[in-house]
């Protein structure tokens, strides 16, 4: 307990980028539910990855600024056999003006090593909007294709449109990562993130998009909700059901291209479909299940932050992990418990 208590400090950044998550993830997850498109979260998901992967190889080529570690960018470090020639080390009797000297180099080796820093710092920065910036042109993308992929006489369905999308994004997104430095520890960090490690900033900047995402759907629910519940009656209706797929899939781009680079792909995933798989099988209103579905969300996080402190386990595994033993509970629970009809 006393493991855990210490841990708190370290645990309320990854903790408030979880309630973020689940805010936005558990709602659209129960659409995803309705509209039986579960691995549509992965299939965006991985283009966004995919879109990482290929900022990773362009971005030596739209770098602004050289890196001042290169011998041509004219930067003299100064190395040890140096400092003690001029600290008169190797001879006897150093002078005055040795010193004086030597005071000058160690300013200027000092000089030199914050302009390296500065500049490095621009170029993380560089390469984090790039690297966001493709993440979500990607993605986007994959919405795009998703919402004209839903083809009328569904000769091809739906789901088969979506896993094709995530293999050859996966596939595409391998090929690139193996010639890649670290490909292999880069492409560990989209599956299993580093939520442990989020900023405040970060969870600032989550919590604003989500915020008008969420204005968003609350204001269109109507539509997506009549979508969601079946797409031939939606079209009957007089939906454009391809205009409203592009806006939601689009949407549902934004929140995962955010969500998977802070938490990682199987993070993401367990929020959007497992809170609101545990909430259907016990409530069939949309309403009854969202409030399910926010409440096992935050139980779960609970528990899996804690395991992750007490047993000292990767921080998003031990998440995921909590969420199917969770899964495991509700379904069994399900086998006792009646459920009510209350369709409205």
């Amino acid at each position: 307990m006393e493991r855990l208590i210490e841990a708190l400090p370290f645990l309320a950044a990854p903790f408030a980028a979880c309630l973020v998550i689940a805010s936005l993830h558990c709602y659209m997850g129960l659409h995803v539910i309705r509209r039986g498109v579960i691995f549509v979260d992965l299939a965006l998901a991985q283009a966004a990855a995919l879109g990482a992967a290929v900022a990773l190889v362009i971005a030596p080529l739209v770098c602004l600024e050289p890196h001042l570690h290169q011998t041509e960018a004219g930067v003299t470090f100064v190395t040890e056999a140096q400092l003690a020639q001029e600290l008169g080390l190797e001879e006897d009797g150093a002078s005055t003006e040795s010193v004086s000297n030597t005071e000058g180099v160690i300013g200027d080796a000092h000089d030199h090593a914050g302009q390296d820093h500065a500049v490095q710092e621009h170029e993380d920065h560089e390469h984090a909007y790039l690297s966001y910036g493709m993440s979500l042109l990607f993605a986007l993308l994959g919405a795009v294709l998703l919402s004209f992929g839903r083809l009328e006489d569904e000769r091809i369905p739906h789901e088969a449109v979506i896993g094709i999308i995530f293999v050859v994004c996966a596939a595409l997104s391998v090929l690139i990562l193996s010639k890649a430095p670290h490909g292999h520890e880069k492409m560990e960090a989209m599956l299993v993130g580093s939520i442990l490690f989020v900023s405040w900033r970060q969870v600032a900047v989550m919590l604003m998009l989500y915020l008008v995402l969420g204005a968003f759907h609350f204001t269109v629910r109507r539509s997506f909700l009549e979508i969601s519940q079946g797409v031939g009656a939606a079209e009957k209706a007089g939906k454009r059901v391809r205009l409203w797929d592009c806006l939601f899939y689009g949407s549902f781009a934004l929140m995962v291209t955010q969500s998977v680079g802070i938490a990682g792909v199987f993070v993401v995933f367990s929020y959007l479909i497992i809170p609101g798989a545990c909430a259907s099988l016990f409530a069939d209103r949309f309403g009854a299940q969202l409030a399910m579905a926010w409440a096992v969300a935050v139980a779960t996080t609970v528990l899996g932050l804690a395991l992750s402190a007490l047993a000292d386990m990767p921080t998003g595994s031990s998440i995921v992990s909590c969420f199917g033993a969770v899964l495991v509970v509700f379904a069994i629970a399900r086998t006792f418990v009646p459920m009510r009809s209350n369709k409205t």
